[in-house]
């Protein structure tokens, strides 16, 4: 493999292109507003968890802020998004607190057993990739690459991936099969519609995104390096970089600041009525209505048990 000083190195020659600085800026100052508007409505809500998208922002706008030191920004770019997944996860596990009657006598749905096995696996999952990437890195920016370490670090990060996108897709059958389920707590209330169908249009913007970052480091992982001159190679594509990595990330801040659960879902520790019983509406611009609405929830389920006591003494 070739020789060069990464700080003499021209980055259209390290690329295969010429990187646009309008669309880096462009894309570092949407992510930027997208973070600063999330962090907002999370300050003015609960559900102090959805910070994780302002985290999401700032690592997003540092790489493209990075744009001429090219390894910096792969990081950066390549790392961000998948914390989007255990945002999703958080959010599902909320509804699972909701819905008691869902969960009973099923143990693998409590929501901290839920919450822990797919925010672990996507702990593992980014940990794996950071050490791929780190490899790459390490190699990327040395005077003098070698093709092996490359090599390595590209099947790292793919494995990393892999295991990412395997336990998000039973995470994504989870997530249907709660949806549909009759005892869903929040099913026919104000709000869950809504919730699901933000949780939903995320999960299909985060597997575009994936798909397209799976086939680009099955490639690296495939081809040598530097690849041939005939080769298609996704990472020297960059309006494929912004299409199917940039625009799909960028959109789900759109997504979850419509569908932010803290103006759909009651604050935490307020008691939804069992479906049927009672239609408890949430107005998150009113800080006493998750109390009232709590206490509605309990009052409409003490008096379907005083019910079915008088109907059993009768």
């Amino acid at each position: 493999m070739a020789s060069y000083d990464m700080a003499t190195l021209p980055i259209e020659d390290f690329l295969n292109y010429s990187p646009s600085l309008a669309l880096a800026i462009i894309a570092m100052t949407l992510f930027f507003l997208g973070g600063v508007a999330i962090a907002c409505k999370t300050w003015r809500r609960p559900y102090r968890f959805m910070h994780t998208m302002t985290a999401v922002a700032c690592f997003e706008s540092a790489g493209y802020a990075c744009l001429v030191y090219v390894v910096i920004m792969q990081v950066f770019v390549i790392m961000a998004p998948n914390i989007i997944q255990a945002t999703l996860y958080l959010m599902v596990g909320i509804v699972l607190k909701f819905s008691p009657d869902l969960t009973a006598g099923r143990r693998m749905l409590q929501r901290w057993l839920i919450t822990t096995l797919f925010c672990t696996s996507d702990v593992l999952g980014i940990t794996i990739q950071a050490i791929g990437i780190s490899i790459w890195a390490s190699s990327q920016s040395s005077t003098d690459p070698d093709e092996e370490q490359s090599h390595n670090g590209s099947v790292i990060t793919l494995a990393g991936l892999c295991l990412q996108i395997f336990f998000f897709f039973f995470f994504t059958i989870l997530t249907i099969w709660t949806h549909r389920h009759q005892k869903m707590a929040p099913r026919g209330r104000r709000g869950a519609g809504k919730l699901f169908l933000g949780i939903f249009l995320t999960m299909v913007l985060l597997y575009i995104r994936n798909t397209f970052r799976l086939i680009e480091f099955a490639q690296n992982a495939i081809l040598s390096w530097p690849p041939p001159d005939d080769a298609y190679v996704l990472s020297h594509q960059q309006v494929l970089f912004y299409t199917l990595d940039t625009l799909p990330t960028l959109m789900t801040f759109a997504v979850l600041l419509w569908a932010h659960p803290g103006s759909l879902l009651p604050p935490p520790g307020s008691v939804l009525a069992p479906a049927g019983a009672h239609n408890v509406a949430y107005d998150p611009e009113d800080p006493c209505e998750g109390k009232e609405a709590s206490m509605a929830a309990r009052g409409s389920a003490g008096s379907l048990q005083s019910e079915a006591f008088k109907v059993a003494v009768a």
